[in-house]
């Protein structure tokens, strides 16, 4: 498997989609080791959402969450549970969605866990968001963003726009409206701020400063195109 996992980050092709046809088989039979964890986080942030993919499904094998409705009813039901394992059942929601089961219901639950008043299961949500990577995501990703009572909350929101999670790049551009609707206003602090910045230059790969009148000219030429 680390094999595998080594020559999916290497981009050795055919690599990925041999993880995918064998993961159901590693399913409780492989552990966590520091080793692997590096190279599980490696990958994850890979640039290539393929890499992240495989990466998303060593972890599902790796802690013995199955790929079926059963799995996200239970993870729906115990999210309720007040323990220390509300983010890890938030997370693997979103993991489930990506991977294709019952992404409606994984969002829904996500979407309303995002305005917890408990800022763990927020955590959980927004992590959740951001690995289910649907268009969908984008919005209540950018309400954290913009309204979160949480700076640190608020930063994790604009990195799972930028550049963390599973969107793809056509997807975050659909947030760059809003980012620069955001560098106008008055009322967003300081810190917010320069998030707001670093996304755009993330998601645009324009190397425009932390000026708003700047960024509006910016996105005024572009839709004038």
């Amino acid at each position: 498997m680390k094999r595998l996992l080594e020559r999916t980050i290497n981009h050795y092709k055919g690599a990925a989609e041999e993880i995918s046809k064998r993961v159901e088989g590693w399913t409780g039979q492989i552990h966590s080791t520091p080793e692997l964890e590096t190279m599980t986080n490696t990958a994850y942030f890979s640039s290539d959402l393929r890499v992240r993919a495989a990466t998303l499904e060593i972890w599902l094998a790796l802690y013995e969450v199955h790929k079926n409705s059963e799995t996200v009813d239970a993870l729906i039901r115990d999210a309720a549970l007040n323990d220390d394992r509300k983010y890890f059942r938030l997370s693997n929601l979103g993991i489930l969605g990506n991977r294709g089961v019952e992404r409606e219901k994984v969002f829904n639950t996500l979407a309303l866990y995002v305005r917890d008043p408990d800022p763990e299961a927020r955590s959980g949500a927004i992590n959740g968001l951001a690995l289910l990577g649907t268009e969908n995501t984008i919005a209540p990703l950018l309400e954290v963003f913009h309204n979160d009572s949480s700076h640190d909350l608020r930063e994790r929101a604009a990195c799972n726009l930028a550049d963390s999670g599973m969107l793809s790049r056509e997807m975050r551009q659909k947030a760059v409206p809003e980012l620069v609707r955001f560098s106008q206003d008055p009322d967003l602090d300081a810190q917010t701020k320069k998030w707001v910045y670093q996304a755009l230059r993330e998601i645009t790969l324009q190397g425009l400063g932390d000026d708003p009148a700047a960024w509006r000219n910016w996105y005024a030429g572009q839709a004038s195109r």
